[in-house]
C-alpha cells in the first residue's frame, strides 16, 4: 500500500468565482494532506473548490483508500472521474484501472460551499465548521485477486476466553478454503471458509480482559495461503440490564465530555500528538468517557482511546435534520450507508461501546421514527454486540424512545430558555434539580422502565477570562458544570453525562452570532487552544474526592 501523504498541488476557485471544471483550475501552491485548506494563509474560512493534484506511479487495477474528507468532493484519475465523495467523514474506497505502470495525475476537488438541498448530510445549518479539504489518510494499491476483505472479533466469553470471528474474503478463492486463525502471533486454529464467508467461536490463548483500568489489547491474524489480515481488539463485553449499562457484568458511570475533532488551526486534520494529548488530558481529569460528535470518528481517536481505556460512543453525521429531509429517499440512504460503514470501520475497537446517529432529529415525527428504526436495524444487523441509541432533544414530544437500547437526552436547564426552567442569570442550584427529576420521569414509562439513561449534552458558555457570578462568566460554568456532575455522580437512575463540551469549537458568523459570540461555542470547560477554564478545575476536584 502506498502513502499518499504529504505535498500536493493545490488551487482555488472561490465561491464569487465560476467553478468551469478541473481543466481551468490553476495550481498556485502546494498543501499538506491530510488538511483544512480553508485555514491556510490567504485561504481562511473562504467558501469555494480547493483542488488538490499529485502525481502517482502505478499501473493496472487499483484501489484508491480515502480515511475521510469533506464536506464533498469529486476524484480524477488523468482527467477521467472515478468517483464522488456525498458521506462527509467517512472511509471510502474506489476501484478503478490505472492504465499502464508510469505517472498518472490524481485530483481530489473538495467543495465546501454550503449544500442546503435536502439530499446533503453536511448542510449550513449544523452548529460547527463545515471545513473543506482532505482530513485523513489517503493510500493507493494494486487491487489484490485475492483479500482478506473484513474481519471481526466479538468477545463472548471473558471467563473461558472466547470470541465470536468473522472473515469475509474477496477475489479468486476457492469455494471452500482453509484459513488460519492466529493470536498474538501463537499457533494458529485452521477453519473452513465456504463461499467467502464465515463465523467462528474460537479461543483466546492467555487473554487478558480490556476495562477502563487495564486496557489490555490481543492481536488477530487471519492467514489464506499467502493473503493476510490482521486486527486488534480487546477482551470486553458490554451489555444494558435493568436500567444500568455493565461493562464485563459491573455497573459503570459514564463520566465525560462531548468532544469534536477539531481545532482552530488544523480543523479536522488533527496532528495525531494532539489528539492523543486531548484524550490524556479527558483521562487525567478522572473521566472515563467521550461522545464523539457529530459524525464518524478517525482511526487516531479510537486507536487512542483503545490504549488509554476510555470508553466511546460514536455516532453518523446528523445534526438537527428536519422533516423535509427525513423524507427525502436520496438523504436517508446516505445516512443508511454512511452508519453501515460506520459500524464495519469501528468494529473492533474495545473503547466504543455505543453506536448512534442523528443527533438531535425531530424524533417528534413519522418519519423520524421509521429512520430511527431503520438505522438501529443496521447497526443490530451490523454488530449486535454493542447498545445503539441516539441523543433527543425534544424528550416530552419523542415517540422512538423505545426503538433504541440506550436513552439519552440533550438537555441545558440553566441555560436555554425552556419550560422547564426560566431565563436565570444567577446559577439557581434548586432549579436545575427540579428541572433534571422532571426529565426524569419521562423514563418512568413502562416501555422505558429497563433502558438506561444518560445526559448526552447539557452545560453553560463561559467566555475565557469573564468573571462574576452571572451567564457567560466562568463562574457560572463551574458551578453548573459541578451541580450536573453531582447530580448525575448521586442519582442511580442516571448511568451517565456527556458535558457540551470538551472545549470550545468554531461554529459560524452568521445569525447565531448573538449566542455564538467569537463565532465559537464558547461551552467548553476549556478554550479551543485547551486552556482550562474555572469549571475544569472544578470538575477535577469534585472528581478526585469520588
Amino acid at each position: 500500500m502506498i502513502s499518499l501523504n504529504g505535498f500536493w498541488d493545490f488551487g482555488f476557485v472561490g465561491e464569487l468565482e465560476e467553478y468551469k471544471g478541473i481543466e481551468q483550475v490553476t495550481f498556485t501552491t502546494s498543501l499538506p494532506v491530510p488538511g483544512c485548506f480553508d485555514l491556510e494563509p490567504g485561504l481562511k474560512l473562504r467558501r469555494g473548490v480547493g483542488v488538490y493534484k499529485t502525481s502517482v506511479v502505478i499501473g493496472g487495477k487499483v484501489t484508491l483508500k480515502l480515511g475521510g474528507l469533506g464536506p464533498a468532493a469529486e476524484i480524477f484519475w488523468d482527467g477521467r472521474k472515478v468517483g464522488d465523495c456525498v458521506l462527509p467523514f467517512s472511509e471510502e474506497e474506489f476501484r478503478f484501472d490505472a492504465g499502464e505502470e508510469k505517472a498518472h495525475t490524481l485530483i481530489i476537488a473538495v467543495d465546501n460551499r454550503a449544500d442546503d438541498t435536502n439530499e446533503s448530510l453536511f448542510p449550513g445549518f449544523y452548529d460547527f465548521y463545515r471545513h473543506g479539504g482532505i482530513y485523513r489518510d489517503v493510500f493507493i494499491e494494486r487491487t489484490p485477486d485475492r483479500e482478506i476483505s473484513y474481519l471481526k472479533v466479538i468477545p463472548k466469553d471473558i471467563v473461558k476466553g472466547v470470541a465470536e470471528v468473522t472473515v469475509e474474503l474477496t477475489g479468486n478463492f476457492p469455494a471452500e478454503t482453509d484459513v488460519t486463525f492466529s493470536f498474538d502471533g501463537k499457533e494458529g486454529e485452521v477453519c473452513c471458509v465456504k463461499n467467502g464467508k464465515g463465523t467462528f467461536l474460537l479461543s483466546v490463548p492467555d487473554f487478558k480482559v480490556w476495562s477502563c483500568e487495564t486496557p489490555h489489547l490481543h492481536h488477530l491474524t487471519a492467514s489464506a495461503g499467502q493473503v493476510e489480515r490482521t486486527v486488534t481488539f480487546g477482551m470486553r463485553i458490554i451489555e444494558t440490564k435493568e436500567g444500568k449499562i455493565l461493562l464485563n457484568g459491573n455497573a459503570v458511570k459514564l463520566l465525560g465530555y462531548n468532544r469534536h475533532d477539531c481545532h482552530p488551526d488544523f480543523g479536522f486534520a488533527m496532528p495525531e500528538m494532539m489528539v492523543k494529548r486531548d484524550l490524556e488530558i479527558i483521562k487525567a481529569q478522572g473521566c472515563n468517557f467521550i461522545r464523539g460528535c457529530h459524525y464518524p470518528q478517525s482511526s487516531i481517536v479510537l486507536d487512542w482511546c483503545d490504549r488509554l481505556g476510555l470508553l466511546f460512543w460514536e455516532e453518523s453525521l446528523g445534526w438537527g435534520n428536519k422533516e423535509e429531509q427525513l423524507v427525502n429517499e436520496t438523504f436517508r440512504a446516505r445516512q443508511k450507508e454512511q452508519t453501515r460503514r460506520m459500524a464495519r470501520k469501528s468494529i473492533n475497537h474495545p473503547c466504543v461501546i455505543l453506536q448512534g446517529f442523528m443527533n438531535e432529529l425531530r424524533s417528534d415525527l413519522e418519519p423520524g421514527l421509521t429512520l430511527i428504526r431503520e438505522l438501529a436495524a443496521i447497526l443490530h444487523a451490523e454488530d449486535g454486540s454493542r447498545p445503539v441509541t441516539y441523543a433527543c432533544n425534544i424528550p416530552f414530544q419523542d415517540i422512538a424512545l423505545q426503538e433504541v437500547d440506550v436513552v439519552s437526552f440533550n438537555i441545558y436547564p440553566g441555560w436555554y430558555i425552556n419550560a422547564q426552567m426560566s431565563d436565570v442569570q444567577q446559577f439557581d442550584g434548586e432549579g436545575l434539580e427540579k428541572a433534571l427529576q422532571k426529565y426524569e420521569t419521562i423514563l418512568e414509562r413502562p416501555e422505558l422502565k429497563d433502558k438506561p439513561f444518560i445526559i448526552s449534552e447539557i452545560g453553560g458558555a463561559a467566555l475565557p477570562g469573564w468573571h462574576g457570578d452571572v451567564r457567560w462568566t466562568e463562574e457560572y460554568q463551574a458551578d453548573l458544570a459541578t451541580a450536573v456532575f453531582t447530580h448525575v455522580l448521586e442519582t442511580p437512575r442516571c448511568s451517565g453525562v456527556a458535558i457540551w463540551m470538551f472545549c470550545d469549537t468554531r461554529s459560524f458568523n452568521d445569525y447565531r452570532i448573538p449566542s455564538r459570540p467569537r463565532g465559537f461555542n464558547n461551552k467548553g470547560l476549556m478554550d479551543e487552544y485547551r486552556r482550562p477554564k474555572m469549571a475544569w478545575n472544578a470538575v477535577a476536584k469534585l472528581l478526585k474526592k469520588r
